[in-house]
């Protein structure tokens, strides 16, 4: 028997059905957050009063979810309904029922929720520890308490907090299969491959089977197994087809990008600009000079910078040689979008095929180049290119995937009320990088921390849009602007980058800084009109559907 066998029976359920295209105006934008899953059960549970085969649907999500989400109330009791429906592990379903039935934390723990969010952001070891102590042990609601708090457990990046957590919890018979599960998560997040898959391979796959088999294959692909984790996420994939990440995870591992010849690097200028952060600019130049770049030329814009970033630049330009390596040094800091469009107005990169774009503060795999432009390769409609962008240490949290707009219209603006028209769905919001997102498929936009720019794209729509001066929404402004072109943006999220810092949104603090957000998010919001919103949607949603349906009848001829 294969060591990831999946013994868990589900209810016989087709993949793609032509319902779900018609009846869901979100199901093509992933399944990557328990939040899609749990709107997703209750939209196929209303269909399936008409055609049953959904119901089956909603059945088997609710088993997935709950597996995969754990301590997630309401996934919960997705899967008490299946287990009700489905003859079923009797401690799957008596753990399912204890889960929905623990009280969820409400108003009157706001001021203790409050408190570990503010212990989380001073990261003191000793405080977070006597809080867990207190709050995990509570008799009524410390399973609760270990939901709200797990995932920044993990994040913190400190592997003895959450693993202490675990101990710290009231476990019971029932409940303790729970606690080899997320230990089992723990040490996925953790642990080198080695480790993290024995840890996976222990648990009991009848309680466990869906998820312990996608997490053993994700640890197989990371250990280079790969032959292994596509016979194993293809079982995986016959039980649940209307998965959409593992669906087009799955074609990705069949369908890998084929790199760039070396001599296509010819056609990429690669541009860095900095402020003020000569030390991370120095571990991205270096990370760079490590990596493949071929033929292509680097042009670095120091954008008015009072550290040692002009040193940083000098010594790079001595790395790569001067031939190869330009610098432009500004007097004063002109923002992010002057300092891009500087660069894209350079006489050799207006001349070349690619711009490729680089925060100061990346981590690069050695063939980042390559494997952008050998995913470009064939399409000359590509308005830009754009990866995986993660956390630069384990954990490695998702900060960006891809990005794409719901295909609603536009909402009106309430009297008194900011707009929010342009309506992005964020579909790794505050995750770990399981591996749910290693594929390659159409989309809006991609993270403006590494990605690739068609010059064509900036010839017919135009650069940076200096009204997002100092930074944010400049890069997805663009992105919009160019597939309005009829230059839309491809995500290979096969490939990962990993960024030091964060997003200048997730960092603002100040009262300042959240205003500069907010009145950059209020000119991309009165940017469009309806009319524009109305047609990205629509035909982003149309590429998204029939990239979809095309990769998932590749599957079902494959697999049979």
């Amino acid at each position: 028997m294969h060591r990831f066998f999946i013994p868990q029976t589900l209810p016989p359920c087709s993949g793609i059905r032509p319902e779900f295209r018609e009846r869901f105006s979100g199901w093509h934008l992933g399944m990557g957050l328990p939040e899609t899953l749990l709107a997703l059960i209750r939209g196929l549970n209303a269909l399936g009063r008409d055609i049953p085969s959904c119901k089956n649907t909603a059945l088997g999500m609710g088993v997935w979810g709950f597996q995969t989400h754990p301590l997630m109330h309401d996934l919960a009791q997705a899967a008490v309904e299946t287990t009700a429906t489905v003859n079923t592990n009797p401690q799957q379903k008596a753990l399912a029922e204890r889960i929905a039935a623990t009280p969820k934390l409400n108003d009157t723990d706001t001021e203790t929720m409050e408190t570990w969010h503010a212990l989380v952001r001073q990261e003191d070891r000793s405080l977070l520890l006597r809080f867990l102590a207190v709050v995990l042990a509570d008799s009524t609601k410390g399973l609760s308490w270990l939901g709200h708090c797990w995932q920044d457990m993990l994040f913190l990046g400190r592997p003895e907090i959450p693993k202490a957590a675990l101990d710290m919890v009231q476990w019971d018979a029932i409940t303790f299969p729970l606690k080899a599960r997320l230990e089992a998560e723990w040490s996925f997040h953790c642990h080198q491959p080695e480790q993290a898959l024995q840890a996976i391979e222990s648990l009991d796959s009848d309680l466990w089977g869906l998820w312990r088999a996608y997490t053993g294959a994700e640890v197989l692909i990371r250990s280079g197994e790969t032959e292994e984790a596509k016979e194993v996420l293809s079982n995986l994939w016959s039980m649940i087809p209307w998965h959409i990440n593992l669906t087009l995870k799955l074609h990705a591992l069949f369908n890998p990008i084929v790199m760039a010849a070396d001599e296509k690097t010819n056609d990429a200028a690669i541009l860095v600009y900095s402020w003020n952060k000569g030390e991370l600019l120095a571990q991205t130049l270096k990370s760079l000079a490590s990596s493949n770049l071929g033929q292509a030329r680097i042009y670095a814009l120091d954008n008015g910078s009072t550290d040692n970033t002009p040193e940083v630049l000098r010594q790079a330009q001595d790395i790569f040689g001067a031939e190869r390596f330009q610098t432009i040094t500004l007097p004063v800091n002109v923002g992010a979008p002057a300092a891009r469009n500087w660069l894209l107005s350079l006489p050799a990169v207006r001349t070349a095929q690619w711009a490729a774009f680089l925060d100061d503060d990346v981590i690069l795999p050695k063939d980042w180049l390559l494997h952008l432009l050998g995913a470009a390769q064939g399409d000359k409609k590509l308005g830009a290119v754009g990866c995986r962008i993660t956390a630069a240490t384990p954990p490695f949290g998702l900060q960006s995937a891809d990005y794409n707009l719901f295909p609603t219209p536009p909402k009106k603006t309430a009297p008194g009320h900011l707009p929010n028209r342009v309506l992005l769905y964020d579909n790794c919001a505050g995750s770990t990088d399981t591996g749910l997102f290693s594929y390659t498929r159409p989309c809006l936009s991609v993270s403006g921390c590494c990605h690739l720019i068609n010059m064509e794209a900036v010839r017919m729509a135009g650069g940076f849009d200096l009204r997002y001066t100092p930074s944010q929404f400049d890069d997805l402004d663009r992105d919009l602007r160019s597939a309005l072109a009829g230059m839309p943006a491809l995500y290979t999220g096969t490939m990962a980058i990993h960024h030091v810092q964060h997003s200048s949104l997730a960092k603002s603090k100040s009262v300042q800084q959240i205003g500069h957000v907010m009145g950059n998010k209020f000119k991309l919001d009165t940017r469009y009109t309806d009319e524009e919103l109305l047609r990205l949607g629509a035909e982003n949603r149309e590429r998204l559907w029939d990239d979809l349906q095309t990769k998932h009848d590749f599957l079902a001829a494959l697999l049979g």
